[in-house]
């Protein structure tokens, strides 16, 4: 069985989205280590395009456009376009995998997603495998719990996406205050904003060329002044000791939610207990459809942060020894993105998993020699 026919036993369509789509989508749905590595151009009639980096986001825009229609579930094998990071990678490769939209958001959907992926990279060839995961709604949930002011919370979950960003927050480390533009803005609503910052690119004759969005230059000038206001409320000490806690978390994944939860209660916090049970659950469920995948598994709070539009449960996999760069397979839920790219209009879950056939292969070749 190949890893394709793996994915098949979902059901759902085969499909093969549109190579070529809008830059904006990508630039501003990607964290900033992956936006280094998009394929973007200007096209002949001067619009900024971007080669697709994943099957995802394709899919889930033309999920968005489709709007809400019970569960759905799409297959693919097909090619991605990303820069590589590793010497040697190719900048084009082939992603064999599966997005599933509407299915419950629970802790069963999330541990057959991964059990799936397990059985495609078995299935191509690669026996053992070394997992990292993590859960991005854990962080946010702890930051909520401890009752900070919304600023600085704000801050905070801003800053967990960045490497370093929660620690230099916590640490006292300060940017300087907000100037120049980023301080004009303050207190404009965001199409007050826009509607300036749009003004000085037309007005200046500056043009944009793959770095940002005009929507996200302003959303990030907004944080910028908000957060350098955030900055100047220093986190109570039990707030910093509890999240500087659990960005250290680190472990296996069995362990994963009690040493969360030592955490919270040492913090006296309960509003954390919903999420920490989905994690606890979800791995229980994964140990009895996927144990094998379990057996070099970790746990850390901070895994998955790259990829802005994943907000649960994430994962990658390598073969046993392999570079954490080159993961064989990877997976993880998206609930809110296709609700972000609809403007609201459509909400509904999102989880998927793809398999790299170009990288099982080599894993397998490195096994054999």
């Amino acid at each position: 069985m190949s890893p394709l026919e793996v994915f098949e036993k979902l059901g759902g369509e085969f499909v093969d989205p549109p190579i070529v789509m809008p830059a904006a989508q990508p630039l501003e749905l990607s964290g900033e280590a992956v936006r280094a590595r998009l394929c973007v151009f200007t096209s002949a009639a001067g619009e900024e395009c971007a080669l697709r980096p994943d099957l995802t986001l394709p899919l889930a825009t033309a999920q968005a456009a489709n709007g809400n229609g019970g569960e759905s579930i799409k297959r693919y094998a097909g090619r991605a376009f990303r820069l590589p990071t590793v010497p040697g990678d190719p900048v084009e490769f082939t992603q064999v995998g599966f997005e599933r939209y509407g299915a419950p958001s629970t802790p069963d959907v999330d541990a057959e997603s991964f059990a799936l992926v397990c059985e495609a990279a078995t299935a191509g060839g690669v026996t053992e495998k070394e997992v990292r995961m993590g859960d991005l709604a854990v962080f946010p949930a702890f930051v909520d719990a401890l009752g900070l002011a919304a600023g600085l919370a704000d801050a905070l979950k801003r800053a967990f996406r960045q490497a370093g960003g929660v620690s230099a927050l916590l640490s006292g480390e300060r940017r300087p205050p907000a100037t120049g533009l980023a301080s004009r803005l303050k207190g404009a609503s965001l199409a007050e904003a826009r509607d300036i910052v749009a003004d000085i690119f037309a007005l200046s004759g500056t043009q944009m060329q793959g770095a940002r969005t005009l929507e996200e230059i302003v959303e990030g000038l907004m944080a910028q002044a908000s957060d350098a206001e955030a900055e100047s409320e220093e986190a109570p000490a039990l707030a910093r000791q509890t999240l500087e806690a659990v960005m250290a978390v680190d472990c296996a994944p069995d362990n994963a939610a009690d040493a969360l939860l030592a955490i919270a209660r040492q913090a006296g916090l309960s509003g954390v207990d919903p999420v920490l049970d989905q994690l606890s659950q979800r791995v229980a469920r994964m140990r009895e459809l996927a144990p094998d995948g379990l057996t070099s598994a970790r746990f850390g709070t901070p895994f998955g942060r790259r990829f802005n539009y994943y907000d649960g449960f994430v994962f990658e996999m390598i073969a046993p020894g392999g570079d954490l760069r080159r993961p064989i397979g990877a997976g993880g839920r998206y609930d809110g993105l296709i609700r972000d790219l609809s403007g609201g209009k459509v909400d509904m879950t999102a989880i998927g998993g793809v398999v790299r056939p170009d990288r099982l292969a080599a894993a397998v070749e490195v096994r054999q020699s």
